[in-house]
């Protein structure tokens, strides 16, 4: 193939970023467009020049797509992707891909009777620094992780909550820790590999919503690194960040929405000499990271390439690209499973007030099934209370 059809389903916010990033990359065809609201995608197929469909069997029989984009609520995900693998297509899932460890084994299952396959929208794997970044700690030009903090610090007012579907656990399946933080949590886990064990806290300080409006965690890796996460719809200022202490430096990423190369810097281990003198009154000041990567001597400013942003055309420029010669692609539904049981193992942890191994997130976990375990409404509020 030469050129990959492609449809939408949804027609919100997000759809947008797809669409775009389909046209951008010169190599789609976008052949339909669906949506509940048929005045919705009437409009978004005019302004991509496609077809509205009211109906995504409709558009899938007469269409037949190569690949299916769906940006609809989280909480319709799943039943989406099943219908869309039944029919032998491919799926671009939104993220959160779905809203619990079981509706995610669900959609796995299916795909493993289709001729389709199904991909996660996790953009920020896709800049060319974290790209550089997950290559130079695998092969341990970085030193070996150690510690790590990963924030997203974002700010949502109360009307946000406005739409009824969002602040539900039906709706959203989750607060900033499934719908916001998970970007960062899966960059993290791409980053540094496998996690054991977490234990959490949530609560909800203001806004009008069934779970949490933050949350905080600490993670053991099987590296044996050890973390701290927190996510926030509070934060006015806001900034996405992670930072990573190896033995050989501190790596650090901070953004919003997306990055590019500007946002990472490396900071490597001061020299034997420098480091007697950290601490002492009045203390040494290092050169800034800046400064150390102006003198090029250290693995990631070596590494530096073509600069590519983390957002959805990087991504979908390379799924594309993979689908169009053949080969696989890496952000698969089964390469972001760690990243929902991370999420349910936090909510879990949250709730119980009980550390959360992963080794334990199995189909009789009370947590596999919802985020929020079955757990009363009243217990979660009191455990959501400070």
């Amino acid at each position: 193939m030469t050129t990959l059809k492609v449809a939408i389903v949804g027609t919100g916010g997000i759809s947008n970023a797809h669409a775009g990033a389909y046209a951008d990359s010169g190599r789609t065809s976008l052949v339909g467009v669906t949506d509940l609201v048929e005045a919705k995608a009437q409009a978004m197929a005019a302004k991509y020049g496609s077809k509205p469909y009211a109906d995504l069997a409709e558009l899938l029989a007469t269409e037949q797509p190569d690949l299916v984009s769906v940006t609809t609520p989280p909480g319709s995900h799943a039943d989406l992707a099943i219908q869309i693998l039944a029919a032998g297509k491919s799926v671009l899932l939104e993220k959160p891909p779905v809203m619990s460890l079981a509706e995610m084994d669900a959609v796995a299952e299916a795909e493993r009777s289709s001729e389709g396959s199904v991909y996660v929208v996790f953009q920020h794997r896709h800049g060319s620094g974290a790209v550089r970044a997950a290559d130079l700690l695998s092969r341990g030009a970085l030193g070996t992780p150690q510690v790590a903090v990963c924030e997203t610090l974002w700010f949502r007012p109360r009307s946000y909550f406005d739409p009824e579907w969002r602040g539900t656990w039906i709706g959203e399946g989750g607060g900033p820790t499934l719908g916001h933080g998970i970007h960062q949590i899966d960059l993290l886990l791409h980053l540094l590999g496998p996690w054991r064990t977490i234990n959490a806290m949530a609560v909800r300080l203001d806004r009008p919503v069934e779970f949490e409006d933050v949350s905080m965690a600490s993670v053991i890796f099987e590296s044996g690194a050890v973390g701290t996460v927190i996510n926030s719809l509070l934060s006015p200022r806001e900034l996405s960040r992670i930072r990573i202490d190896t033995t050989g430096g501190t790596l650090e990423v901070g953004h919003v929405y997306g990055y590019s190369d500007a946002d990472w810097t490396f900071y490597p281990v001061p020299g034997a000499a420098d480091a007697a003198k950290l601490g002492l009154d009045p203390g040494i000041r290092r050169e800034s990271p800046a400064e150390t990567a102006a003198a090029g001597n250290d693995p990631w400013t070596a590494s530096a390439g073509k600069d590519v942003p983390s957002n959805h055309a990087a991504q979908i420029n390379r799924l594309v690209d993979d689908l169009l010669s053949g080969r696989s692609h890496d952000t698969t539904l089964a390469g972001t499973r760690p990243t929902m049981e991370f999420v349910s193992a936090l909510y879990a942890s949250a709730i119980t007030g009980a550390p959360v191994h992963r080794a334990d997130l199995t189909p009789g976990h009370p947590f596999y099934g919802a985020l929020h375990g079955d757990v009363p409404k009243t217990t979660i509020s009191e455990a959501f209370t400070t």
